[in-house]
């Protein structure tokens, strides 16, 4: 079912930018709210009914999904969450008002992810936003708060990132609106201050992998340059790229904030929280910001960001005024209650799209957290091994199974072992081309007609989203990714359950690279 086939006849015509009070606002069905708040890559497409991502604002059913690498689609119970999240608050509204009750849902939500994160008592505060390319800009307004003077942005695996890091690292406008409503000139300065911005990538320019030793070197010496210059730098590390690396060692930036600890203010790149929580916790009890989002391998509807402020930055720019352009991308609800200073030059206009799609990444996290010890770890370590050798069988998949940046901490609590599997797609004349790669992505989250049998026919009629296209030096990857529903669906109190529940992600797999081989062959 479409977008508009979920609206009443007189709201189908409703896009995300639409301006809408409050009480008209929330009364909207639900596929409706989860598309508003946010840029246009909410946007549905009328003719598909899914976003740019291919994902729809409803439940999917009936579609094998190994798309947490990018954006998925809202399961069933997290759609029933959202349903119940939003009655409360309709009845929190009539009896106290919009502002009122919406703050005070925001500050459970906010309460409840360092919750599930293991952060409470921690003295984190969270800072939520429609994405975690704002969640970039959240962590430069910050950085420039606490550093003061004038600032570099050093981005590690800066090929890794989305698109959008590349205005964002320069505190430009990275779209022609932001998710709140205002029409801004993309590549424009947000704050008319310039900042220069450093990228440090994960491959050289022939198409190979830099070494670990390398990227800890290059990074080193533009942090060293950057001091020795006068300038402030906000370092963004990558605990978990599109790939799943991670950049620089650990090493090398505890000795960069050991070395510079008034000069350079780290923010980690965990947008795809495929990192074990003692890491993030780790990281903030360092003085780090980390950004994470819930719509990546917790499987949220896209798009809900956050920023993960530790004790220390916090009581550094609480009581700071807001700096100029920070309206443009944040609400006040978005900051945390206690900034009031900060608070009180941004709008007061709830974003119940964002606040929708973080419930429903809750309920996810509920779901995942409530495992039993070292269950997803024991899964996901399985599945590690089948994947490659169902890719090795297909006719047309080739595995990129050379890791890039610094390995992965196998003693990682719930990650272990890698959950995103890149893969290069084979036909007659060679690799197939990004275009290609973009074509075939779209084609196989469709129903098709083709194959010379049944299983083929089968294949080709299922639904089949996974993680989009990465362009790199070395040519187009797509990306079979396991996700935090992989293991919260498998999971059952009778082990055979749980075997057969094993069993039908193995076959979905093979479903997943059968079709591709059919459709590689009919390239």
């Amino acid at each position: 079912m479409g977008i508009a086939a979920a609206l009443p006849a007189d709201r189908a015509e409703i896009c995300p930018g639409d301006v809408v009070n409050s009480w008209q606002a929330i009364h909207f069905p639900l596929a409706s709210l989860l598309t508003r708040g946010g840029d246009e890559r909410l946007r549905i497409d009328p003719a598909t009914g899914l976003n740019v991502y291919g994902c729809a604002p409803h439940p999917r059913t009936g579609t094998i999904e190994f798309c947490s690498s990018t954006a998925s689609s809202i399961s069933e119970t997290a759609f029933a969450r959202i349903g119940q999240a939003r009655d409360a608050l309709v009845r929190d509204m009539a009896a106290r008002g919009a502002e009122t009750a919406f703050e005070q849902q925001v500050e459970r939500m906010r309460r409840s992810l360092l919750l599930m994160l293991g952060l409470v008592g921690s003295g984190t505060d969270v800072v939520f936003s429609p994405s975690g390319t704002d969640s970039q800009l959240h962590a430069l307004f910050l950085a420039k708060l606490a550093l003061g003077g004038p600032v570099t942005s050093i981005v590690c695996a800066a090929d890794q990132t989305g698109s959008g890091t590349a205005f964002t690292s320069r505190g430009q406008h990275y779209s022609a609106s932001t998710a709140l409503g205002e029409t801004v000139e993309k590549g424009a300065s947000i704050d008319g201050e310039a900042v220069t911005s450093i990228p440090i990538p994960l491959f050289r320019e022939d198409g190979t992998r830099r070494s670990a030793a390398e990227i800890d070197h290059a990074v080193m010496s533009a942090v060293e340059r950057e001091i020795a210059s006068g300038r402030k730098v906000l370092l963004q590390i990558m605990d978990s790229s599109k790939l799943g690396w991670r950049a620089p060692s650990e090493a090398c930036a505890e000795a960069i904030a050991l070395c510079w600890p008034r000069d350079v203010q780290i923010v980690v790149d965990a947008c795809q929280l495929r990192s074990g929580r003692t890491r993030l916790k780790s990281a903030l009890e360092r003085g780090w910001m980390v950004l994470v989002t819930g719509s990546k391998f917790f499987t949220a509807p896209g798009f809900c960001g956050a920023t993960l402020v530790p004790r220390a930055l916090a009581c550094r720019i609480a009581d700071r005024d807001a700096p100029n352009g920070l309206a443009a991308y944040a609400t006040r609800f978005d900051l945390p209650a206690q900034w009031q200073r900060l608070r009180a030059a941004l709008s007061a206009e709830p974003n119940f799209g964002q606040w929708l799609r973080w419930e429903a990444a809750l309920e996810e996290m509920s779901a995942f957290y409530a495992l039993p010890s070292r269950f997803a770890a024991s899964l996901f370590t399985r599945l590690s091994k089948a994947v490659p050798q169902i890719m090795a069988g297909s006719r047309s998949l080739e595995w990129m199974k050379e890791e890039g940046g610094c390995p992965l901490d196998r003693a990682d609590g719930e990650m272990p072992v890698p959950t995103v599997f890149p893969f290069f797609v084979k036909v007659s004349s060679g690799r197939l081309s990004h275009d290609a790669m973009v074509n075939l992505y779209r084609v196989l989250n469709r129903e098709l007609a083709l194959g010379s049998n049944n299983d083929e026919r089968r294949a080709a009629a299922t639904l089949c989203h996974i993680g989009q296209p990465v362009k790199l030096p070395c040519g187009s990857v797509l990306r079979l990714a396991l996700g935090a529903r992989t293991a919260s669906e498998a999971w059952h109190g009778d082990e055979a359950v749980i075997e057969r529940n094993v069993k039908r992600i193995i076959e979905n797999i093979h479903t997943v690279t059968a079709k591709i081989d059919l459709l590689a062959e009919q390239s």
